[in-house]
């Protein structure tokens, strides 16, 4: 029983014995008495390092401690050193299968005959490193959110922290330590992505912790077809694309009144995918189709697409209309003279067109890239008969200054009523001037300041000659150009559809 009690009180008496007799008061005059040199050693865990501690003499006793606690002594051999330590009989120290809790201040104490000497080391145990981040998972917040993410990165080395957002490098953040913080503010949809915390030191692979941004946004709108041409009897398709997040409801208006679906009209979506849309997955691409089976006059006019969700609504408007669709421009391959030039365009409808009103005016050549406010002159011209939906016009203007630049628009008009202006073009009549030929929309000047149709003012004091194309054929009969102006219609229409 006696051994027991005695190793007991040894254990207890050994922390006291180490830290009453170190003293590193002289760390110059101590490393002289020693053949051994301070050490720090840098190893990885798993390793064995060896801390050296001996002198040129002999000596009595080694202990060795640990940040200031007692690890080993020779002088009491009966207490075991702890585990995967070994005090070798040279004063040195094994420590073997090292972990990271091996990191620390080691000392050694040696006396001899003459001499009482303290040596210091040191071990690193350098592992790859860990990273936390807060908040973690998936994060959904509206655009105009601000919020922060946090980094918790551990390691040794201490571990450099970068971040990235959808593999992007951000430089923005703050430091403190291990933990480092960034600020987000969600100004728009593309930020949504994967938010990532990046810690290094050199020592395995870099650490890796996300978070999934999922940006919330009220509907966004698109409409395949902004007006809808159709005619009485027919069936038409409204269409209406809603992109959201999350998930938005939609109601079609006529003119502010909830449409009612039934026999008559009916309603239908479809969920639609996109390439643009793989790292947006939760974001909702649905295109709704409001389906007229038999449109009826009183169906005609405005329709609202309204899209609402937790964030927000959005609504735009749709045209259903019978009126003839916007006439277009088209390349005049014949040569112009320089008084008179020979305009081409085609438009579509569904009804009849019975006329067409052309307007063109002069542009000073000071003014060609500024906006303009001269006054336009107005032309009303018949409508030929054509077979089909489509109608292809040619105009010829005389009277018109050489050398000189114009710009002209068009309209045509059905039954239903007048179409949208024509996209405005400008052109050159002949003569010396350096002027390209406009007369044609891939040229297109268009005038956004320009004011609407009906509110131009009409100048007619200038008497301008005008004729259609079909009446330049002087002394033909009515049969022949019946049947010139067919073929005509049908050479155009395979050259310009």
């Amino acid at each position: 029983m006696c051994v027991p009690i005695k190793m007991t009180m040894l254990l207890l008496l050994l922390p006291l014995l180490g830290q009453c007799e170190l003293n590193f008061n002289n760390d110059l005059e101590n490393n002289q008495k020693f053949k051994s040199v301070p050490t720090t050693i840098k190893s990885y865990e798993n390793e064995t390092v060896l801390l050296p501690c001996y002198l040129d003499t002999p000596f009595h006793y080694v202990r060795w401690h640990k940040d200031g606690v007692p690890l080993v002594d020779s002088r009491h051999p009966e207490i075991p050193p702890p585990e995967r330590i070994v005090l070798w009989s040279n004063g040195s120290l094994q420590v073997s299968n090292l972990k990271s809790e091996d990191t620390g201040d080691y000392s050694c104490e040696i006396m001899s005959n003459s001499n009482h000497a303290v040596q210091a080391h040191a071990i690193e145990v350098q592992y790859e490193p860990s990273v936390a981040m807060e908040p973690s998972g998936v994060l959904e917040l509206p655009i105009g959110s601000t919020f922060e993410v946090v980094c918790l990165a551990n390691g040794v080395p201490q571990p450099a922290i970068s971040w990235r957002l959808n593999g992007n490098t951000l430089d923005q953040y703050s430091n403190t330590g291990n933990r480092q913080s960034h600020i987000f503010e969600i100004k728009s949809r593309s930020m949504s992505g994967l938010i990532e915390c990046l810690a290094a030191n050199g020592v395995g692979q870099p650490a890796v912790a996300g978070v999934q941004l999922r940006v919330l946004f009220a509907p966004e709108l698109t409409l395949p077809q902004p007006v809808v041409y159709t005619k009485v009897g027919d069936r038409a398709q409204l269409e209406c694309i809603v992109e959201s997040a999350p998930v938005a409801k939609l109601q079609w208006f006529h003119y502010g009144v909830p449409v009612q679906t039934g026999s008559h009209i009916s309603s239908h979506e479809t969920e639609l995918s996109s390439s643009s849309h793989s790292l947006d997955n939760y974001v909702s691409l649905v295109k709704h189709v409001l389906i007229i089976k038999k449109v009826r006059e009183a169906d005609m006019g405005q329709y609202e697409c309204r899209a609402t969700n937790s964030i927000g609504f959005k609504s735009t408007t749709v045209e259903l209309t019978g009126r003839p669709m916007p006439c277009v421009f088209k390349i005049n391959p014949g040569t112009q003279s320089s008084t008179s030039h020979v305009l081409v365009w085609q438009t579509e409808s569904l009804l009849p067109i019975m006329e067409f009103k052309l307007k063109f005016r002069q542009i000073p050549s000071a003014n060609i890239t500024r906006p303009i406010r001269t006054n336009w002159t107005e032309l009303t011209i018949p409508a030929q008969t054509t077979i089909g939906p489509i109608y292809i016009t040619s105009y010829t203007l005389h009277g018109l200054q050489p050398a000189s630049l114009y710009e002209v628009s068009v309209l045509a008009r059905n039954s239903f009523g007048w179409s949208d202006s024509s996209k405005t073009v400008r052109f050159a009549t002949g003569g010396e001037v350096e002027l390209p030929n406009y007369s044609t929309e891939s040229e297109l000047q268009y005038d956004a300041t320009e004011e609407s149709f009906e509110n131009e003012i009409t100048q007619r004091s200038q008497v301008f000659t005008a004729s259609m194309v079909h009446n330049v054929a002087t002394g033909c009969g009515y049969s022949e150009l019946l049947y010139l102006t067919i073929f005509i219609q049908i050479c155009l229409a395979m050259l310009y559809t």
